[in-house]
């Protein structure tokens, strides 16, 4: 029946949800004594592969960032508020790796006297510390000032707000706005999103020699084993490593 199942490509989760029913099922009639064996007392679920998350390259982020500001500096003034919005929002993402769903709770209070740094509540209502690098420290700035310009904005406390509501605006408009940046720069649309922003910022931070533990800590997950995806680096990467790092490259060859 699982074979059955696996040939005609069922989702693991599918065959594993049926494997766990049958499971419970077998060991309910034989602790009822109904049966005196049971037979799936074997059967394992399947495990599932770690599969590595959708990943920009640097020059990518970079070109994402850039077009985002030059679509700010030449629109006209309708469109300011909102290109300057997706501008100042994939800096915070790329320079913090903040969840989506924590970039729509920050509040403009909490982030009027920001210097560097600041505390949020993550997932799980955990606390963690989210520093903030010059570049997206100057956007955040601007952005208070230029949202000061719109009335609707004035008494909604998020910092990015709903224009018609006292609410933040809906993950669904950062979506939008970031596929259609993604259009502009030929990349694949299911590329781009918010998650695959943060963890790009994970990778390339690995990348250039953070430790896994740090990492953890501004991801803010609660197990190392969530973290432990972004090892899964590329083969290219690796010899690269150790051509630049082993210190038997260092020796001079006769």
């Amino acid at each position: 029946y699982f074979a059955f199942l696996k040939v005609n490509k069922y989702a693991l989760n599918s065959i594993n949800r049926k494997i766990s029913v049958i499971k419970s099922f077998y060991q309910f009639i034989f602790d009822e004594q109904i049966i005196n064996y049971n037979p799936t007392s074997n059967i394992k679920m399947i495990k599932k592969q770690k599969l590595l998350p959708n990943v920009l390259s640097e020059s990518e982020i970079l070109g994402l960032i850039k077009q985002a500001h030059e679509n700010y500096k030449n629109c006209n003034s309708k469109q300011k508020i909102a290109a300057y919005r997706l501008y100042s929002i994939l800096e915070i993402l790329y320079s913090t790796g903040l969840r989506i769903s924590e970039l729509l709770s920050l509040k403009v209070d909490s982030l009027k006297n920001i210097k560097d740094k600041f505390y949020i509540k993550g997932k799980g209502g955990t606390q963690r510390l989210v520093i903030f690098n010059e570049n997206s420290l100057e956007a955040i700035k601007f952005w208070l000032q230029l949202r000061k310009n719109y009335k609707n904005f004035l008494e909604n406390e998020y910092l990015f707000p709903d224009k018609n509501s006292k609410k933040s605006i809906s993950r669904q408009i950062i979506y939008k706005d970031l596929k259609n940046l993604a259009m502009q720069l030929h990349l694949k649309e299911n590329k781009v999103s918010p998650h695959s922003i943060r963890h790009s910022f994970a990778t390339h931070l690995l990348n250039r020699g953070a430790d896994l533990r740090s990492l953890q800590k501004m991801l803010g997950h609660s197990d190392i084993t969530t973290t432990e995806i972004y090892t899964q680096v590329r083969q290219d990467r690796l010899s690269g490593l150790v051509k630049d790092t082993h210190p038997l490259n260092k020796i001079l060859k006769v």
